[in-house]
C-alpha cells in the first residue's frame, strides 16, 4: 500500500525530507491498522482527488491523509471533503504538520524562505479541532516533535478518527 508520504516530497509546499523520513515509520504502522476499503489521499491535488472520489459516490472505510494539508487552501473544507467519501462507522488515519501560531519566532521566517510554511486554517483551528467540528470522534492523538527539522515544521500530528454509525429513528 502506498503511504503517500513520498508522493509529497515532490509538491510545491512539500514538508522538508527530514520530516518525511522522521513520519514515515509512522504512516506505515497507520497504515498497517487500515481496514475494508482503503483510499490513501495524494499529497499533490488532495482536494480535487477527494472531490472527484465523492463525485463517483465513492464510500471508504478507511482513508489515509500523510502530509496532505500544506497543499490545501482550507483545513476546514479539505476534512469536509474527507468525510464525504468515508464510510458509517469508518475511519480516518492522518500524519500531519501541526499548524503555526500567528507572529512566528522570527528565525522561522528564515525557514519559509527554504520551505514555505503549513498554512493555518483562517478562523485559526488545528487538524483535532476539524475533525471534530465535521461530527467526527478523535479516538486517538499524538503530538510530535522532529528536532532534525527546521523548526517550522517540528510538530507534527499523528491522528486517528472515526464517524460515529448514523443513529436509527427512534419509535
Amino acid at each position: 500500500m502506498t503511504t503517500g508520504v513520498r508522493a509529497a516530497a515532490g509538491a510545491s509546499r512539500a514538508p522538508p525530507p527530514a520530516l518525511l523520513d522522521e513520519v514515515d515509520g509512522r504512516c506505515r504502522a497507520l497504515a498497517a491498522t487500515a481496514v475494508g476499503r482503503v483510499y490513501s489521499v495524494p499529497a499533490r491535488g488532495a482536494a480535487e482527488a477527494l472531490r472527484s472520489e465523492a463525485r463517483t459516490g465513492a464510500c471508504y472505510n478507511t482513508i489515509l491523509s500523510f502530509m496532505c494539508t500544506p497543499h490545501v487552501a482550507s483545513l476546514e473544507d479539505y476534512i469536509a471533503a474527507i468525510e464525504q467519501v468515508l464510510a458509517d462507522e469508518g475511519w480516518i488515519g492522518m500524519v500531519e504538520p501541526a499548524w503555526l501560531e500567528r507572529g512566528a519566532l522570527r528565525e522561522w521566517l528564515t525557514a519559509r524562505r527554504r520551505h514555505p510554511l503549513p498554512r493555518r486554517s483562517a478562523n485559526g483551528r488545528d487538524l483535532a479541532t476539524a475533525v471534530r467540528s465535521c461530527g467526527l470522534v478523535v479516538t486517538d492523538i499524538h503530538r510530535r516533535e522532529a528536532r532534525s527539522v527546521p523548526p517550522a515544521w517540528r510538530q507534527y500530528v499523528v491522528l486517528k478518527a472515526r464517524r460515529e454509525s448514523p443513529r436509527s429513528p427512534e419509535p
